[in-house]
């Protein structure tokens, strides 16, 4: 599935003299198994071009289509549903329920998405085993490392099987070994499975690894590369 952002604004404040872009003139194509970086200082829009990507919040002006749907005639509803069915996410603070252990974290969007207790089971199972948690999923939040966290999360983000992982900072907290490791884990998946990854990132180890690097400033797509990766 394609997702395309096209003159796509978020204006966040606006009077007959001021207006607050948090994008501006948007305009992205994300093929199939895309691995794109979305980089720019604190403030230049990434976050908010993350959100309109996954419907989060809805452009002021301009379409946001997922495989030729358009996005913006959803509903609130259907776009949530929408995102349960199509998307995963991954964290900079990895927002794991503390009183959930790593497994049952993984299982609660897999049971709002309806599915049957045993497939809830082997999903989780596939999942912990993809992170290489397949032992720990008894241990709670608090029982796990940063890094152990991340995978948690990573695994929660994959085990619907989604056709995207949206990820905001996802190495931001963790040392630079296991960041390194957990880029060689979304690496991993983009390849065997083909998912489609888009980060926002300060981190140039990752930038470095992907496939296609957008440079975000005051709300707008400044320049963009693409790596022989």
């Amino acid at each position: 599935m394609q997702f395309e952002l096209s003159h796509v604004d978020k204006v966040y404040e606006s009077s007959e003299e001021i207006k607050v872009y948090g994008a501006k003139n948007v305009n992205i194509k994300i093929p199939e198994a895309e691995f794109m970086a979305l980089v720019g200082p604190s403030g230049s829009g990434k976050t908010t071009i993350l959100n309109l990507i996954a419907g989060l919040i809805l452009p002021t002006a301009g379409s946001l289509k997922h495989g030729g749907e358009d996005i913006t005639s959803m509903s609130l509803e259907e776009r949530t549903k929408h995102r349960l069915d199509y998307m995963g996410f991954v964290f900079q603070d990895y927002q794991l329920l503390p009183i959930l252990t790593a497994a049952e974290n993984i299982e609660f969007p897999l049971q709002l998405k309806g599915f049957s207790k045993k497939e809830i089971k082997e999903r989780v199972e596939w999942a912990l085993t993809q992170v290489g948690l397949e032992k720990l999923g008894n241990r709670f939040p608090s029982q796990l490392s940063g890094g152990q966290q991340q995978r948690v999360s990573i695994a929660r983000a994959i085990a619907g099987r989604p056709q995207l992982i949206l990820a905001d900072e996802p190495t931001a907290n963790l040392d630079s070994k296991t960041a390194q490791e957990i880029i060689e884990l979304f690496l991993k998946l983009n390849k065997e499975f083909k998912l489609t990854f888009i980060f926002s990132t300060h981190d140039q180890r990752l930038i470095d690894q992907v496939r296609t690097v957008l440079y975000v400033k005051d709300g707008q797509i400044s320049e963009s590369r693409v790596h022989n990766v």
